[in-house]
């Protein structure tokens, strides 16, 4: 019972960050803990529809008991994460020169959207609800410059074999930010970086290669063999030095 509880909080969390009306008042009629938090990053269902821009997901989940005083585990409270002035109002906070928001580094790394819906809708199975104008819901959507890309990525060859997401405002979506943000977040330097690899097989170069990512894309981040003049090497000996090798065709 438990694990179902925590499957449903998870989904609220989710929904709540696409701004998926449907399902969060859908969720909520479920008795779902509406101030449950991410064991990873103590994010609630008001952080992420707060800091997403979805006006019309934050008044429900007011409406219906969010608590905007809970903290996240950087002691960050929904408000301090938005920056859309109607939404500020809502949770009870004067907006106070936002534009220099949008100069913030990114203050979090979402983990839990392992695997995004890509029609932007949470699917909750039977507990799933339509309307036929829901397409025609006022939404309130952030500038285009505080539109953020989140992408999945991981080190190649690891023995953790998991993505993690990191979230990058699309208008600092360069080579060089990129390449930041990945060592940061990664616990690695920049010069142990061989190259970073758009799964399946594909090399990012340069900054045009960056910006045509996608959302959700999956990065791999291929770092240099060790003591091998930064060139990779197999594990297979060569055959010039072996004739007893066989191959095979």
């Amino acid at each position: 019972m438990e694990i179902m509880a925590n499957i449903l909080e998870e989904k609220l969390r989710e929904a709540s960050s696409l701004g998926d009306v449907d399902e969060v008042q859908a969720l909520i009629a479920q008795n779902v803990d509406i101030n449950s938090k991410n064991v990873i990053n103590g994010w609630t269902a008001l952080h992420w529809a707060s800091r997403r821009g979805h006006e019309q997901v934050v008044r429900i989940l007011l409406n219906n008991g969010a608590d905007t005083k809970i903290e996240n585990h950087k002691n960050e409270k929904p408000a301090d994460l938005c920056t859309n002035p109607n939404i500020l109002s809502l949770l009870g906070e004067t907006p106070v020169n936002i534009n220099s928001l949008y100069l913030e580094e990114p203050k979090f790394t979402p983990n839990y959207l392992k695997n995004p819906p890509l029609n932007g809708q949470v699917d909750i199975g039977k507990l799933r609800t339509r309307h036929s104008d829901f397409f025609a819901m006022p939404t309130t959507v952030l500038p285009a410059q505080n539109d953020d890309l989140v992408l999945k990525i991981r080190i190649a060859g690891s023995s953790d074999p998991d993505f993690i997401e990191v979230e990058v405002p699309r208008w600092k979506l360069f080579y060089a930010t990129l390449m930041k943000i990945c060592c940061e977040e990664l616990k690695i330097t920049a010069d142990q970086v061989e190259r970073i690899r758009k799964l399946p097989n594909t090399r990012l170069r340069k900054d045009s290669d960056v910006k045509r990512l996608s959302n959700y894309q999956r990065l791999e981040i291929v770092l240099k063999a060790p003591n091998s003049n930064d060139k990779y090497c197999n594990s297979y000996q060569s055959i010039s030095t072996h004739k007893d090798q066989t191959i095979l065709y």
